[in-house]
């Protein structure tokens, strides 16, 4: 069975998973409580489909960027599960992860990068200013998936507009688990 952890994103996932299903998942906003909440969430999600932690044998976890407080506790809770059970442990960083979410091309994930600063991935990532990043993109090619402050949004928002690029919100992205289902676990890092 597979575990997957995101505690790096706005909405917090996990999932289980085994031959070729979705099993199970669980999703909540950042509360900045998921030190009080992955254990019982993983536990009541086992309990529902009659199975232990036992079973798990692959765990993938999302390991940033993201909120260092939210991030540092799902890829600690992901460690400690794969030292107990053993599980192999992989590891995806968060543009991946959305990129596979939003499953269209070409894409642009834009992320918060701390202070008034913004990571733009297509094929190589950069970091500064959101306008001066995005400046030489060509009008009207591009979908955007972003995770940034609410001033960064705004400011998406109307390059969006201005560049007619379609915004893809959090309801059209693929779940946690459809995402997972994508994924050939050789193809990344143990």
């Amino acid at each position: 069975m597979i575990l997957a952890i995101n505690t790096a994103t706005h909405t917090h996932e996990l999932a289980l998973l085994a031959d070729g299903k979705i099993l199970l998942e669980k999703s909540w906003s950042d509360s900045k409580d998921d030190v009080e909440k992955l254990t019982p969430t993983l536990a009541n999600m086992l309990a529902e489909i009659g199975s232990d932690k036992n079973e798990i044998d692959s765990i993938l976890v999302v390991s940033g960027p993201g909120s260092f407080t939210s991030l540092r506790t799902g890829v600690a809770f992901a460690n400690a599960l794969a030292s107990a059970l053993p599980a192999k442990l992989y590891g995806i960083d968060t543009f991946e992860l959305l990129s596979r979410k939003a499953a269209v091309k070409p894409l642009l994930v834009i992320l918060n990068a701390g202070g008034l600063d913004v990571a733009v991935h297509n094929e190589e990532t950069q970091i500064g200013h959101l306008a001066e990043l995005v400046r030489d993109f060509p009008h009207e090619k591009f979908s955007v998936v972003s995770e940034c402050t609410e001033t960064q949004e705004d400011e998406l928002h109307g390059i969006c507009l201005e560049k007619k690029w379609k915004q893809i919100q959090g309801h059209e992205l693929q779940s946690l688990g459809e995402t997972i289902l994508t994924f050939d676990f050789s193809g990344l890092q143990p």
